[in-house]
This record gives C-alpha cells, structure tokens and sequence, in this order.
C-alpha cells in the first residue's frame, strides 16, 4: 500500500513539474511575440516599432473625424493552418469590428477632420485549452494557456487613400483574467477589444 501512495505521489508530483515547465516556456513565449507583418497595411515602412517589438504604429498630422468613416473592412488574416473553424473566425473578426466602431464612434466628433476608410485584419490567435487549464489549476499551478491576439489595423483617407494611422499589434490576456482562461476564445476577444482600444487612440492622438 505505501509502495502504491509513493508511486501516484511521485507520479503527480512529475505531472506537476512538466506542467509547470510548460506554464513558464509559455510565459516567456507570450512575452516576446512580435506584432505581425502580413502584408495587409498599405505602408508597414512607415511604422516605429516599440522596443519590445510588440507594437508598431504611425499617425500622420491631419486630423480625422471618427464619426466620418465611409468604408469598413474588417477581415480574418491569420495564417489557414491556425485550426479555427469558420464559424469561429466570423466571431473574432466580429469581435474586433464592434470594439473598433464602438469605441471611435465615442470619440468627439471633429468638424474637420478628414473622412476616411477603416481597414482591419485578425492576424493572430491563441487560443486556450480549458481542459488543460483545468488540470493544471487542480494541480494548484494556475492556467498555463493565456491566449491572446494579434491585429493590424489602419485607416485611409477617403479621398487621397494615404494612410493616416497604422497600428500592428499583439497582446496577451493578463493573469488577472483568471475566468477567461477556461474558454477557448475568451482571451482573444478580450486581447481584440485591447489593441482596439490602443488603435483608437492613436486616432485621437495626432502625431
């Protein structure tokens, strides 16, 4: 019997420590995941990533009217191997459409600022695996996936098509999250509706 106790204790105890090895390769991963370079912004060049290579961004001087957007065009451009269903890539890309008009729509409305076209793409997605999470929290370690997103977003002028603000992103949801870990895109959409927020402004913030 005590050979038995001694086997599963050990046993778990294993179980716990790979589980732990993975929490932190998973930390220091979503730690330094760079913003995305996809194509789809008109002129990456022109963007000043941050130090950590998590952000890039550029904001021309003119200034735009939130309210004044004549186009949207919000797509999924995450790579086709990521494993997302269909239904689950309408549901992102919505995600990050509603947290974008939503929030420039709340901005004060500029009475010269240029119209423009808003253009959006989902570029990355973590999601989580809330079994795993599951496990690992029984185990008194804590959620190992943290889930997160990766954007890129841009807004044209309406009438000479330049860009006037650009913005490639990633972000990871925080630990604080706790809840949004046993669902599988939980984390994402809180990360869309984060670098959304970031977008907007940087909309409202001429350079």
């Amino acid at each position: 019997m005590n050979t038995i106790l001694y086997r599963l204790k050990f046993t778990l105890g294993y179980a716990k420590w790979l589980l732990l090895s993975a929490s932190l390769s998973c930390l220091l991963a979503c730690s330094t995941m760079p913003a995305t370079d996809t194509g789809f912004l008109s002129n990456r060049s022109a963007l000043t990533a941050s130090e950590d290579g998590r952000r890039a961004s550029y904001r021309a001087v003119l200034s735009i009217d939130p309210h004044n957007i004549v186009a949207t065009t919000v797509q999924w451009g995450a790579p086709e191997a990521a494993g997302f269903s269909a239904v689950e890539k309408d549901q992102l890309a919505a995600t990050l459409r509603e947290a974008l008009l939503g929030q420039l729509h709340a901005l004060p409305k500029v009475s010269r600022g240029r119209a423009v076209v808003l253009r959006a793409a989902v570029t990355r997605v973590e999601a989580v695996s809330p079994a795993l999470n599951a496990v690992a929290t029984v185990l008194l370690i804590g959620p190992l996936d943290r889930g997160g997103a990766a954007v890129e977003v841009e807004v044209l002028d309406a009438q000479t098509g330049q860009p006037l603000a650009s913005y490639a992103a990633t972000h990871y949801a925080p630990l604080s999250e706790f809840a949004a870990r046993f669902t599988r895109l939980a984390p994402a959409e809180l990360a869309l509706k984060k670098l959304a927020g970031e977008f907007v402004q940087l909309v409202h913030n001429p350079g």
